[in-house]
């Protein structure tokens, strides 16, 4: 009896484990660096009892692990038909974040008869067997009421600035922070100034580590597309995925790329609030505390700024669509007709409407809260940049009217 018992414990462990190997989460380097620095790092900001709550987030990581695993390889034996599913002419919306592209990316994911997006429960567990079970047991009406930022007064701020609940269609970067561990958001979490290294490394890691992470991204948008059925178009938003562009526009070369600019007073202002917030509602660190933070922030930032220019600079013009914050939160509808007419479609008149509400409910919006008045001297090329891209989005526009009339 014992012996039995021995080998359906041994079986069960063995499955575990292989599940685990066949699966491709985690990036293994970045998730025991991630450990070295909770249990190592001298960071005096942080505390004993912010590194147990990082443990046990990395403990539940690392048993959650086998089962995603478990669930990632069901889908390949039960529904192998999901890899036939054809990504054709996605939308990227790649910018610098507090830009207004979570507000793009929801407008366009809300037309669901043409377009499809990423919740972020499917991001955080990416298995279409796991999500029909999500479905069918009433599961995934509950855990689409959870807050991603949780219910504690500390995550009250953030959550006015970045709306997100488990159901709410999400950014791509999700996969690569959850799953992967390897993303720059994960810093909130375990805020280590001297941990950024380990996970803003993309373009630096082995090419067949490149192309492992960018193949389950593919596999997990296939996946999506296969729950949601239909020939849709898929629309994601990365703020933080400027390392991968170059294997992107490789991997899909039909793809749109999609920019919003804004000057850098408001959105870096904007920023430092969020992701000062953001870590302390993820790890109970007040990181204004870390005298690297954020010097770190804005240094990351310049450099994003570099990086999203250049590449959109070397794009054709069919390939990429440059919006600035001012012209599309003033006049969403003919701002989101632009990508409609760019890939050969016409707004109805029920999207109109939509659209047309929206521009209303935006120009009375209140945010909410508030954020400091720094100016950022280092980023007076980006907004020589945005200035460019808000005269050509203004005239733009301006034709449109024009050719209405």
């Amino acid at each position: 009896m014992l012996i039995s018992i021995f080998f359906v414990v041994l079986i069960v462990f063995l499955i575990l484990i292989g599940a685990v190997v066949l699966t491709p989460f985690p990036h293994w380097p970045a998730y025991f660096s991630i450990w070295r620095h909770v249990l190592f790092d001298p960071e005096s900001s942080i505390g004993f009892k912010d590194r147990l709550k990082q443990v046990s987030y990395l403990l539940n990581y690392t048993l959650r692990l086998p089962f995603v695993g478990i669930f990632w390889c069901l889908d390949e034996i039960l529904f192998p038909q999901y890899r036939n599913q054809a990504i054709r002419t996605p939308i990227f919306i790649i910018a610098q974040p507090r830009s207004a592209t979570t507000f793009l990316h929801r407008t366009l994911a809300s037309d669901e008869k043409t377009f499809f997006s990423i919740r972020l429960l499917e991001w955080r567990y990416p298995s279409i067997l796991l999500q029909k079970l999500f479905q069918s047991t009433g599961l995934l009406e509950q855990m689409s009421k959870v807050n991603y930022w949780g219910n504690s007064g500390q995550s009250q701020v953030v959550e006015k600035m970045h709306y997100s609940y488990l159901n709410d269609y999400e950014d791509d970067g999700f996969l690569f922070e959850e799953c992967f561990l390897h993303q720059f958001y994960v810093i909130n979490r375990f805020p280590y100034p001297k941990l950024l290294n380990s996970l803003n490394n993309f373009d630096k890691l082995p090419l067949k580590t490149q192309e492992k992470m960018l193949k389950a991204h593919y596999k997990v948008i296939q996946k999506v597309l296969y729950l949601r059925g239909g020939d849709r178009i898929y629309v994601s938003k990365d703020n933080e995925c400027l390392q991968r562009l170059a294997m992107m526009r490789q991997l899909y070369p039909d793809a749109l790329f999609v920019t919003i600019t804004r000057e850098s007073e408001p959105f870096m202002n904007s920023y430092i609030t969020l992701i000062c917030q953001s870590a302390y509602s993820k790890s109970g660190v007040d990181v204004t505390t870390i005298p690297e933070w954020v010097p770190m922030q804005r240094t990351f930032r310049a450099e994003a700024a570099t990086q999203m220019i250049n590449f959109f600079e070397s794009l054709p013009p069919e390939q990429k669509i440059c919006f600035s914050f001012n012209c599309l939160t003033q006049n969403i509808t003919d701002s989101i007709d632009i990508i409609y007419r760019h890939l050969g479609l016409t707004l109805t008149q029920e999207q109109l409407q939509y659209l047309n509400d929206l521009d209303t409910r935006q120009n009375l919006r209140d945010a909410g809260y508030k954020t400091g008045s720094e100016q950022f001297q280092e980023f007076e090329f980006f907004d020589r940049f945005a200035a460019e891209v808000n005269k050509n989005h203004e005239a733009l526009l301006k034709s449109m009217t024009a050719n209405e009339l």
